[in-house]
């Protein structure tokens, strides 16, 4: 990888993968250092005479990784401190709910395999080895995801629809 590559993989790739990871964890600070990250891991790779085929998806899946390892530390630390008090959850505003929003609901593997199909655009194998797990894992996943937002996004136009309709009465 040269200058000009990574300027240009910063200037067209570079808001997308910080917006994929972001979706996944769940905190865009946090993924905008994963993917940093991953890049100077990249470029380091490089230097060493390392072949990197798709940065994009190179750079995709080591940021994921970076991020799935700082919330295993946050887990750990979160449990090892009992007297923190929880934040009490967030309600849903009476405005209607995105899909970034939807995709938070969703647990933590079906977001991450979701993200990684439909925004970093890996195929299910793709997927399966970042996440080192079986293909038919991946497509249970996505199945499970794709029916939660489908119900969460639908139950929102519905209620939209309803409301309106009352506001109209």
């Amino acid at each position: 990888m040269d200058e000009v590559e990574l300027r240009e993989f910063l200037r067209h790739r570079y808001p997308r993968l910080v917006g994929a990871v972001a979706l996944v964890t769940g905190d865009a600070a946090s993924a905008e250092d994963a993917v940093q990250e991953a890049i100077v891991r990249a470029w380091e790779g490089t230097e060493r005479g390392e072949q990197i085929v798709a940065l994009d998806r190179w750079v995709a899946a080591v940021a994921m990784n970076l991020s799935r390892s700082r919330l295993r530390r946050l887990r750990v630390e979160r449990l090892a401190r009992p007297r923190l008090v929880a934040a009490p959850p967030v309600q849903p505003s009476g405005d209607r709910i995105d899909v970034a929003r939807a995709l938070a609901d969703l647990p933590r593997r079906q977001r991450e395999v979701a993200v990684l199909r439909y925004l970093v655009d890996l195929s299910t194998e793709e997927i399966a080895k970042q996440m080192h797990t079986s293909e038919g894992t991946v497509k249970s996943q996505l199945s499970k995801a794709r029916a939660h937002l489908a119900e969460t996004l639908s139950l929102v136009e519905d209620n939209d629809e309803e409301n309106s309709h009352a506001e109209h009465r």
